[in-house]
């Protein structure tokens, strides 16, 4: 099988130089044929006139010697006529008048009477000697005013109308593929002329690197039908660039996290071994130690969900769930922390939900850990169940909602709360309590489940809202959230 040429520009000459040939040949086929046509019936136009004018000759003379004796006057009118053959002859079959240059066997052909006016209807078929299918007619016609009758034959060879055609076909031939390759040459022209923006822009594509992916793509330069195309690949950067910041920003974060466990891992464990130690104070060094480790262990378990979510390896076991039910444990495991805080953990509603049981309480007990923390001693942190309208209004779900009191979020940090490692507080003095990844891993659990999850801070109170579908719709690799800082 032929492969088509990788340049566009190329693949658009050919395209132009086969639809050029294809109409040439077309229009070539047509005139061709057009012409046979017309030769063919000038021909038998023609020798219809040739018996009429030999019956008026006829009409002039009064014997047959006479025809003998003039030949010429018969003769005449078959010049400028190739491919004619004239014989007149008597009904005995003897010539009178014979122009027949290439000695043609004359054909037995009916014979139309005197009386009769020829007409092309009335022509018949033979064949010379080069077997071309050719016309021919024979007749009678009166001598003078006598009785008398010789007979008419005119004969048409069609082999050089078959010669001129195809010297015809020939010539058209050679101009259809001029002409194709002429039309293949401009087209390649005008082609790579027309793609020029392309390559403007692909040489702006080109050009963009990790430190420009701040380039954008001319959009109000570029032909209408790239417009499109321009706009989606600026929009594209536009991602790349987000992400690519964002990412920076995560490494950043995730280096900072990383470190102040390990330094003070390093550093507890070099100030203990400076010198020797009693076995309690070893002891001690080994809880502190395990706390960092869990610390760590936690950031690690918390960044594997997040990236098998990103890459669509979290499978979902998604049933019928009691809300209520879920919640109520969920409130009775944080019943003791909430105690120790002197915060109250009031449960309301209730509602049916669909969703996997492990990943809805690791989100709702997410927001509960983020509420407590949060709560100010002698407050209430509410957890209501309820059904409600989807986000998309096509049907009714399951809403369930965290709230606490407590100094208001700013708006300006609302839009990155759910980034990875993102925390309101800059100076992360409450790093050693989170990972900054649990509400990360709250918005990543919604959008498996097809859901959201959103927040809401005014008046000095926090409301989480964790909105699921009626019928959970698993989120594509594609779709996957990608790391916020």
């Amino acid at each position: 099988m032929m492969r088509l040429p990788s340049s566009l520009t190329t693949r658009l000459a050919l395209a132009y130089g086969l639809a050029t040939a294809a109409i040439l040949a077309s229009v070539a086929a047509y005139l061709s044929s057009a012409l046979s046509a017309q030769l063919e019936g000038r021909d038998e136009s023609e020798l219809v006139g040739e018996v009429l004018l030999v019956r008026h000759l006829l009409r002039e003379v009064r014997s047959e010697a006479e025809i003998r004796a003039d030949t010429h006057r018969f003769a005449d009118i078959a010049m400028g006529h190739e491919g004619l053959i004239l014989v007149v002859r008597t009904r005995q079959g003897e010539p009178l008048v014979t122009l027949n240059p290439r000695n043609e066997t004359l054909p037995p052909l009916r014979v139309l009477p005197a009386t009769t006016q020829p007409d092309k209807a009335m022509l018949q078929t033979w064949r010379p000697k080069n077997g071309v299918p050719s016309r021919g007619i024979a007749a009678l016609g009166q001598l003078g005013d006598s009785d008398k009758a010789v007979e008419i034959v005119v004969l048409r060879d069609a082999g050089y109308r078959v010669a001129l055609i195809r010297e015809y076909r020939h010539q058209l031939l050679w101009a259809t593929l001029c002409g194709a390759a002429v039309a293949a040459g401009l087209g390649f022209a005008l082609a790579r002329r027309a793609l020029r923006p392309l390559r403007r822009m692909a040489a702006d594509a080109a050009a963009v690197t990790t430190s420009r992916l701040a380039t954008r793509l001319d959009v109000g330069s570029a032909p209408a039908e790239l417009r499109e195309l321009a706009a989606a690949l600026n929009d594209m950067l536009a991602r790349l660039q987000d992400s690519f910041s964002r990412l920076s920003e995560f490494s950043a974060d995730l280096a900072h996290d990383f470190r102040t466990p390990i330094s003070n891992l390093i550093g507890q464990t070099q100030v203990t071994l400076a010198q020797s130690r009693k076995t309690a104070e070893y002891e001690a060094l080994l809880e502190s130690n395990l706390e960092e480790y869990e610390r760590l262990a936690r950031m690690i378990e918390n960044m594997l969900f997040l990236a098998r979510a990103d890459h669509a390896q979290v499978a979902l076991d998604v049933r019928t769930l009691d809300a209520r039910e879920e919640l109520d444990k969920m409130a009775e495991y944080f019943e003791a922390v909430a105690a120790d805080r002197e915060v109250v953990l009031s449960v309301t509603g209730s509602a049916p939900v669909q969703a996997d049981q492990t990943l809805l309480r690791r989100a709702v007990t997410n927001l509960l850990d983020n509420a407590l923390r949060h709560a100010p001693a002698g407050s209430t942190v509410r957890v209501d169940v309820a059904r409600a309208p989807t986000a998309t209004g096509t049907g009714t779900g399951t809403s369930i909602r965290v709230s606490n009191p407590g100094p208001a979020i700013p708006p300006e940090t609302l839009p990155h709360i759910f980034g990875r490692f993102y925390r309101a507080d800059p100076s992360r003095r409450n790093s050693a309590a989170s990972t900054g990844l649990g509400l990360a891993i709250v918005d990543t659990i919604m959008r498996l489940h097809g859901g959201s999850v959103t927040v809401r801070s005014v008046d000095g109170l926090t409301v989480f809202t964790l909105q699921f579908p009626a019928e959970p719709v698993p989120m594509p690799a594609a779709a996957a959230p990608a790391a916020v800082a």
